[in-house]
């Protein structure tokens, strides 16, 4: 954070109406990523009995280095005070201008690897929100980024232009751009995750069960999962209402079973532009029929939800904008409760409850408070559970608190009929003031997802009979296994003994699907990993086409 200390010769530094305060700043990114930043400054006096005599500014959370500084056209002396997490520069100001009108020029010169990090295989850029003065006209903003870093998987706010200088992409940024909240963006070609995750069943009936897991699902433009291993593999796998990829195993009396499952992730950025959004009249009354009703921690019911809901909504709006009224008021209402952890296990207490007793609460509270309202509103809303990588827990903390010290987040999504589900979390956008509403970062993984109802399915972690040992281990990986999300089929020509495929001119094969990835739209069908289908196909076809969860399209010949 940015904040200005003007200390004319007749005024307290509070009192800064007495100057026009401007900004030029330049963000340069190097390949090592250590950012070069060059910050111009133009103060124009607006009375004539007040003169600037110094400047400084305050560096939050970030550690600057090799600064220099130059005011009013000569090298002045930069002098520097570092407090616990921040740093103050400030400068005398040679040869101040005087006069109603007169203008002085500060600029500074400084080094930083706290704005450029690298995550795995994604480039993340924080540079933190700032504090303009009233009287600030100009506020610009250079970003250049290397093009090594990888496409852009998103930026917020949109800048202004965006164009290509000298091997770096250039983008500008303006004063009304980022008035509330700082500069984030993500480069790279996505996020690769390894994982390998316990599932603990057990059967305490004298009666064999049925019983069921839910694996990290696909979804579309955010997620691919490949399975390397399931073992013991289940008796079958399949896709329920909301997306989940459930397992099944049959568990005999009095029976314990450990499923291990190892796999790699690939998780992608996703930016929307609420300007976009279509009407909630456009949402399919399907989607309306299982995603506004209520469930026990989503009260939709209650004459406090539908009340803040009708306060909340705008007819006038279309679907993005009406769900982002819901979100900025979840974050600016609620209260993290950053002492969660160190109680335990945390109770779940739902939407009604965080809506109306004062207190302070979990990334639950938020994400069920978030996902009633929204259904309130008529807009369908889920739950969603996973992992989240953060290293700072002050700004993105985590509050799913399981046994055996997994630690887990909850976040939510909402249907737009023109992007489709759009993932939020307004836990990290209350605790970080960064935008997690137009975008949702490279760091989370989801689970599971709950729609049809808010308890169920429960996320790895949760199937357990043994209280004290971990469960889940997600790691970032720098290697590159785009190729390991290729879908594979294997296919057998099989006797036709189907008269009416006969006369038709079909010949019989068995296709199946031997890689760890799903497969879809194999003749309308999904083929989960290691599942076999039979097709009747034309004679006269040569190939057979698929798709992978994002539509990219693959083929086999027959």
């Amino acid at each position: 954070m940015f904040s200005l200390l003007l200390i004319p010769t007749k005024v307290l530094a509070s009192e800064n109406n007495q100057f026009s305060i401007n900004y030029d700043l330049e963000y340069d990114v190097l390949e090592s990523g250590e950012t070069q930043v060059t910050q111009r400054t133009t103060i124009t006096n607006l009375k004539n009995d007040y003169v600037p005599t110094n400047y400084s500014f305050t560096a939050k959370h970030m550690a600057i280095y090799d600064v220099e500084a130059v005011t009013n056209g000569e090298s002045s002396e930069a002098i520097i005070e570092t407090r616990e997490d921040e740093t103050l520069i400030s400068v005398i100001i040679n040869n101040y201008a005087i006069g109603e009108g007169r203008q002085n020029y500060i600029s500074f010169t400084y080094k930083t690897t706290d704005i450029a990090k690298k995550t795995g295989k994604i480039w993340n850029i924080y540079i933190p929100r700032i504090q303009i003065p009233e009287t600030t006209t100009l506020y610009n903003v250079k970003l250049l980024i290397p093009e090594d870093f990888g496409p852009k998987i998103y930026l917020s706010p949109t800048p202004v232009i965006e164009r290509a200088e000298e091997k770096k992409n250039a983008y500008y940024l303006t004063k009304e751009t980022f008035v509330e909240n700082g500069i984030t963006a993500a480069f790279g070609e996505y996020q690769s995750l390894n994982f390998k995750l316990k599932y603990q069943l057990e059967n305490t009936s004298i009666l064999p069960l049925i019983r069921e897991i839910s694996l990290p699902p696909d979804i579309e433009e955010v997620q691919q999962v490949n399975y390397l291993q399931i073992e013991p593999k289940p008796k079958r796998l399949k896709t329920d209402e909301d997306g989940n990829t459930i397992a099944w195993y049959i568990l005999g009396p009095k029976k314990k079973l450990e499923i291990s499952v190892t796999g790699i992730a690939k998780i992608s950025g996703k930016q929307i532009n609420p300007d976009f959004g279509r009407e909630t009249q456009s949402i399919p009354s399907d989607l309306i029929r299982k995603y506004t009703g209520e469930e026990k921690f989503w009260q939709v019911n209650s004459p406090n939800i539908q009340k803040a809901a009708s306060e909340l909504k705008d007819t006038n709006l279309n679907t993005i904008k009406n769900a982002q009224k819901v979100y900025n008021y979840v974050i600016q209402n609620l209260t993290y409760d950053f002492k969660a952890l160190e109680e335990g296990p945390v109770e779940r207490h739902g939407a009604e409850v965080a809506l109306t007793q004062k207190g302070q609460w979990t990334c639950m509270e938020f994400t069920d408070l978030f996902v009633t309202l929204t259904r309130a509103m008529g807009i369908p809303a889920r739950e969603v559970n996973g992992y989240a990588f953060t290293n700072n827990e002050l700004d993105k903390p985590l509050s799913i608190n399981l046994q055996g010290g997994d630690v887990l987040h909850s976040w939510a999504e909402f249907y737009d009929p023109f992007y489709g589900w759009i993932q939020v979390d307004p836990t990290w956008g209350s605790t970080s003031g960064i935008d997690y509403f137009t975008k949702l970062d490279t760091n989370h993984f989801t689970f599971v997802i709950k729609g049809i109802d808010s308890e169920y399915p429960y996320p790895a972690g949760a199937y357990r009979f043994s209280d004290d040992e971990k469960l889940v281990d997600v790691e970032l990986s720098q290697q590159n296994s785009e190729g390991s999300f290729k879908p594979s089929l294997e296919i057998k020509k099989k006797l036709n003994l189907n008269i009416v495929e006969l006369i038709k001119g079909n010949e019989k094969y068995k296709i199946t699907n031997n890689s760890g990835v799903f497969v879809y739209n194999l003749e309308g069908k999904t083929l989960p990993p290691g599942a076999s289908t039979t097709l009747y196909l034309s004679k006269n076809l040569r190939n057979i086409a698929f798709e992978d969860i994002n539509h990219n399209k693959y083929s086999v010949d027959l």
